[in-house]
């Protein structure tokens, strides 16, 4: 269980003046839990979560209880079984009504090291297959690789996306097809392990001519990004500058072609960033941006801390470069 994630929930049950309340979001379900899955079709619980002064109940079928009882949220103080075919409605109030982001969003010690676990892993996962692919290889063949990586270690993509030199400069969210790499590719990772998500892209290039001049763009982009991620700064005001940092270098077009990113957690992106948002950023939260163009997009998981931004996607094998004083992920190049 997380105790900081159940301290939180009841205060704000107490603030609503709620005795009980259920959980049913997996990435609730997940937060309240520790890192417990509640999914067998994925997005989609076969278990719920009721609190209830003070403690936790799990309601589930008789298909799953031993299951989750044994793998998912050991220790649990009480499990009330129904038959597979007489499973009720969860009951109200609960989380598909009330929204519990804000209370996810400030990550415990606990969960800081989880995400550097998995971030770490991710980043390794895709690292080592791109540093496998071949020009010849298909997106499908990437991202099977990928995949295969990420489950190696205990990390379900969520997100597994591939483009090859014909269709990463069409497309910003190319599901994996049977098209050649050619001489430019891209992939991304939102990879999932204990509920947490890490984020990644990564690029590399067989030789294509405008790889290194795009990347530098969005390079410059992100750098912006980062430099305005402090405590206390406002989500739409990092929005502002990345959208600033777009016509600097010459594209301000690209702001409005694809979502810039925002807050990660138990989602991709929590809280996605928007020129409405005011979220104030915290110690203790963490970001994706992903700024990008036709042809090119750079995209970590940072964890914002007292002494800065700490990067929890690093792939020490990977080419690096110094971009506004920061090691950030070069074009692979062959």
């Amino acid at each position: 269980m997380n105790p900081a994630a159940l301290g939180k929930l009841l205060v704000w049950m107490e603030e609503q003046k709620f005795s009980r309340f259920v959980i049913v979001r997996p990435e609730n379900f997940a937060w309240l839990t520790g890192g417990g899955d509640n999914t067998v079709i994925v997005g989609e619980g076969v278990a719920w979560l009721e609190v209830v002064e003070g403690q936790i109940e799990l309601h589930t079928s008789r298909i799953e209880e031993k299951r989750l009882v044994e793998e998912e949220v050991p220790g649990i103080s009480r499990v009330i079984v129904y038959p597979w075919y007489a499973v009720p409605e969860p009951g109200q109030p609960n989380d598909l009504k009330y929204d519990l982001t804000p209370l996810r969003l400030v990550l415990s010690p606990q969960e800081q090291e989880s995400f550097r676990e998995v971030g770490r892993d991710a980043a390794l996962a895709v690292g080592e297959a791109i540093r496998a692919a071949k020009p010849e290889w298909t997106e499908r063949e990437l991202a099977g690789a990928i995949a295969e990586e990420a489950f190696s270690l205990g990390i379900q993509p969520v997100v597994l996306l591939v483009a090859g030199e014909e269709r990463i400069f069409k497309y910003r969210h190319p599901l994996p097809k049977d098209r050649a790499l050619g001489r430019l590719c891209m992939a991304v990772i939102c990879g999932r392990r204990k509920g947490l998500i890490a984020n990644l892209t990564r690029i590399r290039s067989f030789g294509h001519p405008q790889a290194d001049e795009l990347y530098w763009k969005v390079l410059q982009v992100e750098a912006a990004a980062l430099d305005n991620t402090r405590p206390g700064t406002p989500l739409n005001a990092v929005l502002l500058s990345i959208q600033k940092a777009y016509r600097v270098v010459g594209r301000p077009e690209a702001f409005e072609e694809h979502h810039q990113g925002g807050i990660a957690g138990y989602r991709p992106r929590e809280v996605v960033a928007t020129l409405q948002n005011k979220t104030e950023l915290q110690v203790g939260m963490a970001v994706a941006w992903n700024p990008s163009l036709p042809g090119a997009k750079v995209e970590d998981t940072f964890l914002i801390t007292e002494e800065g931004l700490e990067n929890l996607t690093v792939d020490s094998h990977w080419p690096m470069v110094e971009v506004a004083g920061r090691k950030r992920p070069d074009i692979m190049r062959t």
